[in-house]
């Protein structure tokens, strides 16, 4: 993966993003290997993109050089990022980089200081493809990855944004990912879908040992009655391991932020402050989590 900066990583265990001073923040900062977070789930409407978008622009906002990858062909995290799939060529995309293009010639730098790998509609057809790789396409992103580190081109993080399928994209996700995430809510829908995915990271870990697992966010999350309180607990029996601390709940700000094309750290209103304060402990949670992992 991308070379990591160097400064003793076992200084920073002992430092916290949300309780350090500004250069102790720094230290913490220099101290990361390229993480790459998969954000999946084999359900629609879980909110993937928000995380992933959210999640990347709290890491840039730490000072963290951080990537976002759009791996679905709806383009959701290319327009919230600012980027419309109108002004690309289907090349500009991952696309590109199956056909031998540079990952950097691929990079687009957004207004919330996240470069961009942008999807295009083009990609519907991205499964076959990469179906018709060797090794169908397993090994692309992986590749990729550690071809620009080759080149000089360094990040600290990238998010990789997939679509709500099982497949050929997400095994390629997984191939290259350190770690998946899987926003949920308490719904018994999503809690199958979660069986899925459990599959799907223990057999990609068989072939990319740096996946250290799955965690799952509890995002956008309100329980409202007894019904989602029997899920949630359903949820914390089955996979209390998984569970991250963090909890995103619902609020106005993300959709709203949505709408404009920005982050919640963009975006003002008076719940804003908020998410991004556990934006923030999130991204903490999770450096924390690969440090150990």
């Amino acid at each position: 993966m991308f070379a990591p900066c160097h400064i003793c990583r076992q200084h920073a265990l002992n430092l916290s993003l949300r309780s350090s001073s500004p250069a102790a923040r720094s230290c913490i900062i220099r101290s990361v290997l390229l993480n790459i977070y998969a954000v999946s789930l084999e359900k629609g409407g879980v909110g993937k993109t928000s995380v992933a978008v959210n999640l990347a622009a709290a890491f840039a906002q730490v000072g963290l050089r951080t990537l976002v990858v759009d791996l679905d062909a709806q383009c959701h995290a290319s327009q919230w990022l600012g980027v419309s799939s109108a002004s690309l060529r289907p090349d500009e995309s991952i696309l590109g980089i199956l056909q031998g293009r540079p990952l950097a010639e691929c990079i687009r730098m957004t207004a919330e200081d996240i470069a961009l790998i942008p999807a295009h509609p083009a990609m519907a057809g991205l499964p076959a493809l990469l179906v018709s790789q060797p090794n169908s396409g397993l090994f692309t992103l992986r590749r990729a990855f550690d071809q620009a580190r080759q080149q000089g081109v360094e990040y600290d993080i990238a998010i990789l944004d997939l679509a709500p399928a099982r497949g050929p994209v997400q095994a390629t996700a997984l191939g290259a990912a350190t770690r998946c995430i899987a926003p949920v809510q308490a719904e018994d829908l999503v809690i199958q879908s979660l069986k899925a995915l459990v599959d799907s990271v223990e057999q990609a870990r068989q072939i990319n040992p740096q996946l250290h697992g799955l965690s799952i966010l509890r995002n956008r999350y309100a329980l409202r009655g007894a019904i989602d309180h029997a899920y949630d607990q359903a949820l914390c029996d089955e996979y209390a391991p998984l569970l991250l601390q963090t909890i995103i709940p619902v609020r106005a700000a993300l959709r709203h932020a949505a709408g404009v094309q920005q982050s919640v750290f963009r975006y003002t209103s008076a719940d804003a402050g908020e998410v991004r304060g556990l934006f923030v402990e999130l991204v903490d949670e999770l450096m924390r989590l690969d440090e150990v992992a």
